[in-house]
């Protein structure tokens, strides 16, 4: 016989146990209207609501194509509220951005909005596809590179990204081979609500991402000044998922509304990145952020002299989290003494 309890008790559809809805963190009200649900332990064992599956295979055409339909078909669906003035203020100096779907007017702040509903609800999901670190070694590089076209005067331009972590003063020249996504740009593209979860640059270096086409990118970003009280609000908010897995910051999985970050004390900015514009990150800032549809973005890193404590850091906290480093700090430090004449990196 079912006790008075039986009603508010959520089964997980994946290992079949069961959980009071007062007692999930946060609690439920009521038993949610969805179809599947996963308790904390199997969404990170098994996957489910984190991370990415692998997806279908596109042409840069057919993937434009099945973005744009997305997008329209979601507008149609979900049109905008009337009441999104507090969010229009904020775009682009106070220029409203706005674009007409399907005869609905829809802003960034519009986007922005439906954004981080879906992120926070419990009853809401939505699948999208992105193509996220596609090797430009493979695939080739939006940008002409000298050997490509060698006689594109953008080929040899010190702000083209296959250019930029090899120039004189990017200490990740003297890395002896190349780095797939380090020093050899990965191409991003994205397509409405495609996301890159918070985390900070492998070794904390610097990051470049520029903007070649298509619908705005938003950014958040957090100081590198700020991560240590970024990394405490985070496991203050998720306490199970953090004991289950101490490193979940560094698998890209894990977001939390940067509203709620200011509550808890920590520092945080935003931009809106649209197309010929650059996007920097300077050493150890966290950030994450979504596309509001259609983009291509290329990115690549760098270090100048000054990231050189940052890396040092890194390193020893890669070593408390058992995290394999991409190159070795210490090699790359003694090529650099070898190498390097610039006064920079001797006083560092």
């Amino acid at each position: 016989m079912l006790g008075k309890d039986a009603a508010k008790i959520l089964l997980c559809d994946e290992c079949e146990r069961g959980f009071h809805i007062y007692c999930l963190n946060p609690p439920l009200e009521s038993i949610p209207d969805i179809d599947e649900w996963y308790c904390p332990s199997c969404l990170l064992s098994t996957g489910h609501d984190y991370g990415f599956d692998e997806g279908e295979e596109h042409t840069f055409w057919s993937f434009q194509e099945r973005a744009n339909a997305f997008k329209t078909d979601w507008f149609v669906k979900h049109p905008p509220t009337a009441d999104n003035s507090h969010l229009k203020q904020r775009r682009c100096n106070g220029e409203i951005i706005t674009e007409k779907i399907n005869g609905n007017l829809v802003t960034e702040g519009d986007i922005e909005e439906q954004f981080w509903q879906l992120v926070e609800s419990q009853y809401m999901s939505v699948e999208v596809e992105y193509g996220a670190d596609i090797h430009s070694t493979t695939h080739g590089s939006a940008a002409p590179t000298m050997e490509t076209h060698p006689l594109n005067k953008y080929s040899a331009d010190p702000w083209n990204l296959n250019n930029l972590p090899i120039l004189p003063q990017s200490l990740l020249r003297y890395i002896k081979s190349d780095i797939s996504g380090m020093t050899v740009p990965w191409t991003y593209i994205g397509m409405l609500f495609s996301t890159f979860c918070w985390h900070n640059e492998d070794h904390h270096t610097y990051s470049v991402n520029y903007h070649h086409v298509g619908d705005t990118k938003t950014w958040y970003t957090v100081p590198g000044s700020s991560a240590e009280k970024f990394e405490e609000a985070m496991r203050k908010e998720a306490p199970e998922l953090f004991d289950q897995q101490p490193s979940l910051l560094y698998q890209l999985v894990t977001l939390l509304n940067p509203g709620r970050l200011q509550e808890l004390g920590v520092d945080v900015s935003a931009c809106d990145q649209r197309p010929n514009e650059f996007v920097i990150t300077w050493p150890k800032a966290y950030h994450c952020g979504f596309n509001h549809g259609f983009n291509l973005n290329e990115a690549v890193n760098f270090a100048l002299p000054d990231w050189l404590p940052f890396g040092y850091d890194c390193v020893q906290r890669y070593q408390l989290s058992a995290k394999a480093p991409v190159f070795s700090h210490e090699e790359l430090l003694i090529t650099i003494s070898q190498y390097s004449d610039a006064v920079e990196t001797a006083v560092w």
